[in-house]
């Protein structure tokens, strides 16, 4: 899954920025609990489980 690019199925809030449902990133780390450290497309950082996101098309 590390370095799988994703896509958000759902809307996420983390560190004060809101990113929406559709929006892209690359997973930079996979954590236990299902929860993911994502660099989404615009380079901020979100933190959404597993089941938020699915695979990006390439």
């Amino acid at each position: 899954m590390r370095g799988d690019r994703i896509k958000l199925t759902t809307d996420i809030e983390a560190l004060g920025t809101r990113h929406q449902a559709g929006a892209q990133g690359t997973v930079e780390e996979v954590h236990t609990g299902g929860h993911l450290t994502v660099r989404m497309d615009d380079g901020r950082r979100n933190f959404p489980t597993r089941d938020e996101v699915t695979t990006a098309a390439q």
